[in-house]
């Protein structure tokens, strides 16, 4: 492998895949329920996982829906990674609270202190460099970063930093 080359780890999703039927036999699957936010979100802050399958995005603000694997900012889609969108879903899920690079480290890419395989802390740089651009010039000061400690995630509310 080349020496520019990062491995990342398998970390499988765990999935009820429903049970096959035999051909030519008539079927109907459970409808599996959708599960509820586990928070409100103010307006125009954060929204996670809407509560109706058709329900929009909001037209202003960063929105996460983990179903749908979409996230969104002022109505627009992002084109992101696997590993942008963990690390945006991670800041959104936990807002106002420093996280250093390593504790993203070990939180998105499971990795820890001692691993011999785990990335270099710089990773976590670039990848938010990349985010910041991707959430364009409105939205990029959410992501503070924090000297010497690692960074902070910002919503549009201040209240909801508590």
């Amino acid at each position: 492998m080349p020496p520019q080359t990062t491995t990342l780890p398998y970390r499988p999703r765990l999935a009820t895949t429903p049970q096959r039927t035999p051909v030519g036999t008539a079927a109907t699957l459970p409808r599996q329920p959708v599960p509820a936010p586990t928070h409100a979100r103010a307006a125009g802050a954060v929204a996670v996982a809407p509560a109706r399958p058709d329900q929009r995005p909001p037209r202003s603000g960063v929105w996460i829906d983990r179903t749908a694997w979409l996230a969104t900012v002022d109505g627009r889609a992002l084109q992101l990674t696997y590993l942008e969108f963990e690390v945006l879903d991670f800041f959104v899920h936990h807002p106002g609270q420093a996280h250093s690079r390593q504790a993203l480290l070990s939180s998105v890419w499971g990795h820890q202190a001692d691993d011999a395989t785990a990335p270099d802390v710089r990773t976590v740089d670039v990848l938010v460099t990349r985010l910041r651009r991707k959430l364009g010039p409105e939205h990029r000061y959410r992501i503070e970063t924090i000297r010497r400690v690692g960074y902070r995630y910002r919503p549009l509310d201040p209240a909801m930093a508590s």
